[in-house]
Order: structure tokens, then sequence, then C-alpha cells
């Protein structure tokens, strides 16, 4: 069928604002329509009486540029639906920008929003803590006034394709939507994504994730003290009430001191946790913003990205005469992150298939998996401890150690 250029309109889940047309390739092509003519094999579907391309767009502009919006064209209409437009869009996507970091995460975005709309369906999969839900990147909100969409790693990539051989899905589904994460929280903008590889921008957001998990680690350690502050106030109430019906005055005024100081501690640490997770935000834009601007002023690959956040981090007390001691923490600490993160392990779908059908597994090999992860979270409760500060000795749990659940807060 012919259309007028003028009226052909693009892919609707391209924004062309966010990853714009290439002025380079526009004009390769206009001097290839001078010679050779246009290339009718241009797939579109028609909506409300207007065509679509499903792919294209540099053809289109090259069009236009060329011969103006009056000139005619042929098109190649099919009925397509939203999904295959979405997904020839994400191929056109990758075939046309390469490794690009923008690109995939807004391949990611549009899939995301045309499920939030309803546009097109993802699987479904049983919530748990770490689900997002459509429209929004970070997981566990929830929007009240919308259907509820959860979606996750391997669904996105799933519907988009792009999974490994082997399954589980590819690296960068998981890195794009820890991008989109930090962006709609406002810590990183689209800018600061601008112009680098897929694997660059995976650096940054480590970083990011990894020194604002350190401060969330705090603030949980500050709640959780909180938390024993109001227990002791309240203990101390009851003492209180008691050394009254006694008739005690000695008693009750040293309930009450006790009480008035567990509220001090009780607000005190309730007002570090505020801090110390505002502190992580800023830290976390901070390091995240001096990675993006090292990587792409060409002063660092993505293996010197560890070394930059600490530029960029206030300095803190180093341990001395420890040769490699940084350099080797810091390696720990990014292999350990990814363990079990959702965003970046493939196990951890395996994992939640298992959880589905926990009561169904062979008795043998789940008694052997619970002892397995019982034994580790021991090993990893034993360092925690053996590594906190020796002036505040405590026991940690492993759900407060977030670099080993993922640091998603």
């Amino acid at each position: 069928m012919q259309f007028l250029v003028g009226e052909i309109k693009p892919n609707p889940f391209r924004h062309i604002d966010r990853y714009p047309i290439k002025a380079e390739k526009v004009t390769a092509l206009r001097e290839s329509l001078r010679t050779t003519g246009f290339w009718d094999n241009v797939v579109g579907r028609v909506r409300d009486g207007s065509p679509e391309i499903a792919y294209g767009h540099h053809r289109l502009a090259a069009l236009k540029a060329e011969y103006g919006a009056k000139e005619k064209v042929e098109l190649i209409i099919r009925d397509l639906s939203d999904e295959q437009m979405l997904q020839i869009m994400a191929r056109e996507n990758m075939e046309e920008w390469g490794t690009s970091a923008q690109v995939e995460h807004e391949t990611v975005r549009a899939v995301v929003e045309a499920y939030a709309e309803g546009r097109i369906e993802l699987e479904r999969l049983r919530v748990s803590d770490d689900t997002r839900f459509a429209p929004s990147f970070v997981p566990g909100v929830r929007d009240e006034h919308r259907d509820e969409r959860p979606y996750s790693v391997i669904s996105v990539a799933r519907f988009l394709g792009w999974m490994k051989p082997g399954g589980g899905a590819q690296e960068k589904v998981g890195q794009a939507l820890a991008a989109l994460q930090l962006v709609e929280e406002g810590i990183l903008s689209e800018a600061d994504f601008d112009g680098l590889s897929g694997t660059q921008a995976a650096a940054v957001v480590e970083e990011a994730r990894r020194v604002r998990a350190q401060r969330e680690q705090a603030a949980r350690r500050a709640e959780e003290e909180a938390e024993q502050a109001r227990k002791r106030a309240e203990q101390a109430e009851r003492d209180r009430a008691a050394a009254r019906e006694r008739a005690d005055r000695e008693a009750e005024q040293r309930a009450e001191r006790e009480r008035a100081e567990a509220e001090r501690v009780r607000k005190a640490r309730e007002a570090q946790a505020v801090k110390d997770r505002e502190e992580g935000r800023k830290q976390a834009t901070k390091v995240g913003r001096g990675v993006s601007g090292a990587i792409k002023g060409g002063k660092i690959g993505t293996r010197g990205a560890r070394a930059e956040s600490h530029r960029h981090v206030a300095p803190e007390a180093r341990a001395k005469g420890l040769p490699n001691a940084e350099a080797f923490m810091r390696r720990l600490a990014s292999d350990l992150n990814k363990v079990l993160d959702p965003d970046y392990d493939p196990r951890v779908d395996r994992l939640e298939e298992l959880v589905r059908v926990k009561d169904e597994l062979p008795t043998f090999e789940h008694n052997d998996l619970l002892v397995t992860l019982t034994a580790l979270r021991e090993r990893v409760d034993n360092y925690i401890e053996r590594l906190s500060p020796s002036e505040r000795p405590r026991k940690v749990v492993a759900s407060q150690a977030p670099a080993l659940t993922g640091g998603r807060g």
C-alpha cells in the first residue's frame, strides 16, 4: 500500500526523544536514495486510519529530508499486535545502536510502560519482596490506583528474547532495571548514562548501589537499636507503674530515668537512621556521577570504577600496614554483592522456581540444599561478626547484609 511520507508515524513504542535519529545515518541513506531509490521493504500496520512503521525510522527520516512530506512510498502492511511492534522495535534498536546503555534502558522501559498500560502481557509470577510492579522500577512499590502488574528480570527478558542460550536472563536486563530504579528514585538521571555502553553503565550502577547499601546497612542497625530502646522504654514504664502501686518512690524515679534515657536513645537512633539513608542517597549520586564522568572523559575503564568511587566518598579509617588490603576488599565486595542478587545472579530464577514447588521437591536433595544454605549463612554471620568494629561487637543476621541479598534498597 502507498502512503504519503508525511502521514507515516513511527513505532508507538519508540521514543524518538530518548534515543534520537542518527544524523550521519540519515545522510548516508539520503545518498543511497539518490543512487538506488527507496527500498520498499518496510513493514508496518494501520491503526486508527494511520500507518505506523515497525522499523525503518532512519529511512523515514531520510525520505522526509530528501523528498518532503508529500512523497508517496510503498509499505508492507501486516496485522501486527502491540507485542509484535514492541519486539520488532527492540531488535531494530539493538541493530542500530549496538551496546548503547541508553537504548537498552529505554527498550526495557518501553516494555514495562506498555505492560503497565495493559498493551502487552508478561508472564505472571508469584509476588516476593524483590518483585517490581509496573510502571515502577523500584521493588515493592505499588500503585493503589492501578491493577497490580508484577514483573521480574526473567519475565522482561523472556518477552524481549534477551535470554542466554543455556537459560536465564541476559545480564543487560537486570542491569537496565537497576539503572532505571536509580533514575526513578532521583539518585541518577538518564544523562548520567548518555554515551555509555551497557558494560560501562553497569559499573556506574554497581558502585552507586554499593555505597548506598553500606549506608542502608547502617540505617537498619540504627533502627534495630531504636526498636530495642523502645522496648526498654516500655518495660521501664511498666516498672514505674508497678513501683507507684507499691508506693516505692525511689524505684519509681529510677524507672522514670530509665524510661527517659531509653526514649532519648530511641529518638536519636531513629534520627540517625534517617540521616544514614539520606547520606546513602547523596553518596550514591556523587559516586555514580563521578564514575560516569570519569568513564566518559576517558580517565578510567570499567575496571577502575571501584577505585574511582573511593575518591568520591568521605575518607574513613583505613587498614594500615596491610599491602593490597583495599584492593582485595573492593574485589571481594564487588563479587559478593552479586551473589543471589536477582538483577545479576541467574541462579535466583531457579531458586524462585524451587520455592514455588518446595512441598513437592525430593526429600534428600531438598534437605541437602537447606543444610548447605544454612551452613553458608553461618559462615557469613561469622565473618560479619568478626569484621564488625571491636568497640561494638554484635551478632548480625544474614538479612542485615544487603550485599548478600542484592543490596536493592
